[in-house]
């Protein structure tokens, strides 16, 4: 009795099977993982300009609010390209690899022009898209907030697997893909929209 217990309890504890990767069981990763405080992906914008918290209270659908949206940090990309993971912020922002304090190791195309300039010291000014701090772009932390490594492995490969297939709604239809990006130099940068403003470090 004693080793037909703990067989169970061995296989209770071992390896848990895939996440399938339906609309359905992605949602659960975001309204699990995804802080919707107002500090976070909830409030009145939302971290970087992605409002899950509003987005559930309208009703609108997460592929609505992500496929082929341009990333607030890095607008050469959209938050999620149907079938490429690679080329989606958001599986990029769970799972870069990043620096001992958390913030993502990001390397952007050279094309990329992130509308704003550094003064004459090269301190950027103070802005949210993109973003900076101190004076320096940066690409943000690793997701969620608070994590040391971003998503687990497995929650991980469920958003890419369900990038993979098309990112398909709550129907099993893959999303179509739209182009995000580049942003004309004049559209999502104004004050409204990117909080661009002096930098705190003399900017």
């Amino acid at each position: 009795m004693r080793r037909l217990l703990l067989g169970l309890a061995l296989t209770a504890c071992g390896p848990q099977p895939p996440i399938a990767p339906t609309y359905e069981n992605v949602a659960a990763i975001f309204e699990t993982s995804c802080s919707f405080r107002t500090s976070c992906h909830g409030g009145t914008r939302g971290a970087g300009r992605l409002n899950f918290e509003m987005a559930r209270t309208e009703g609108l659908l997460y592929t609505d609010l992500l496929v082929g949206q341009p990333a607030c940090e890095y607008d050469f990309m959209p938050l999620i390209d149907p079938g490429r993971p690679e080329n989606s912020w958001l599986y990029i922002k769970v799972t870069q690899a990043h620096d001992a304090d958390g913030y993502i190791e990001f390397e952007p195309d050279p094309a990329w022009d992130p509308g704003i300039t550094p003064n004459d010291m090269g301190v950027y000014p103070r802005s949210i898209c993109p973003l900076t701090e101190d004076g320096a772009l940066t690409f943000g932390e690793i997701m969620p907030d608070g994590s040391s490594n971003g998503l687990d492995a497995r929650r991980a490969n469920a958003i890419r697997d369900w990038i993979l297939a098309g990112a398909p709604g709550p129907d099993g239809t893959p999303s179509t893909p739209r182009d995000a990006g580049p942003r004309p130099a004049d559209a999502g940068r104004d004050a409204s929209v990117s909080d661009v403003g002096p930098s705190d470090t003399g900017g």
